[in-house]
């Protein structure tokens, strides 16, 4: 696991890294408008108090902007890079540094809270989840996105192929198929959704950028970032001649926790 400090101060100091994972899924088919459809699942009324802590650079925060969610919105998170590039798109939402681990409102504070797609960094993940419940209020609901042990296994076996090293994001503690049992110690009600769909990859760059963005993989490594790339780029161009595509399974998914 990622130190909160690497995690604060170069992998998401800005956020570029997280916008260059993020653009690969203009690629997907079906697409899974992953924003709408975990929202979907709190079935707000839209006057909630919702808080979304790991907010990043405000996907969700800006979805229920553009949906013109009434209720008070919060997006927190440790970086203060990340929320300034939030601030564009975040409509009327209040930023503030937080801690997942110390979330700095009084019990009950909330009728939704989210966690998207950023459990896995927190060190005490336990003690991250006990405040996402001790702050959703009786009756509230808290969303908790991650992904399946499966998302972009082809991606990683063709870069495994070429430096013996699997990517972080192919390597998470905490995942679709192990997170329930650990939200279900703090929630009395977790329910499992997936949301399976695939890349269909027809350019590298994407390929590339996705891959740098993460190039702390091989820290520790005698590995050199500019030669690994390149050599996976070829693979992948390979590929793509040959198919049409490059094709990665894709399985993000949401819990919904009460």
């Amino acid at each position: 696991m990622s130190s909160p400090e690497y995690i604060r101060e170069v992998q998401y100091r800005t956020d570029s890294n997280l916008a260059a994972r993020q653009s690969i899924y203009v690629f997907q088919h079906p697409r899974v408008r992953l924003y709408e459809r975990a929202l979907d699942l709190a079935e707000l009324r839209g006057d909630e108090v919702v808080f979304d802590i790991g907010c990043g650079n405000g996907a969700y925060l800006a979805t229920l902007s553009r949906r013109g969610h009434r209720g008070v919105v919060v997006g927190g998170d440790m970086s203060v890079g990340m929320l300034e590039a939030a601030r564009p798109w975040a409509g009327a939402a209040n930023l503030i540094v937080a801690d997942a681990q110390r979330i700095p409102f009084s019990d009950d504070t909330f009728d939704v809270t989210l966690a998207m797609h950023m459990l896995y960094h927190v060190p005490d993940r336990a003690l991250g989840i006990a405040e996402l419940r001790r702050v959703t209020r009786p009756g509230g609901v808290a969303l908790v996105v991650t992904n399946s042990v499966g998302h972009l296994a082809e991606l990683d076996d063709v870069l495994f192929a070429v430096t013996g090293v699997s990517l972080p994001s192919s390597k998470l503690v905490f995942n679709m198929e192990n997170a329930g049992a650990e939200l279900e110690s703090a929630f009395e009600a977790v329910t499992r959704h997936d949301f399976p769909s695939k890349l269909e990859i027809t350019e590298v760059q994407p390929v590339l950028d996705y891959v740098a963005s993460m190039r702390a993989f091989v820290a520790g490594t005698d590995i050199e970032v500019e030669p690994a790339l390149a050599e996976l780029g070829a693979r992948v161009a390979t590929i793509i001649e040959r198919d049409g595509a490059f094709v990665a399974r894709t399985g993000a998914g949401c819990f919904v926790c009460r």
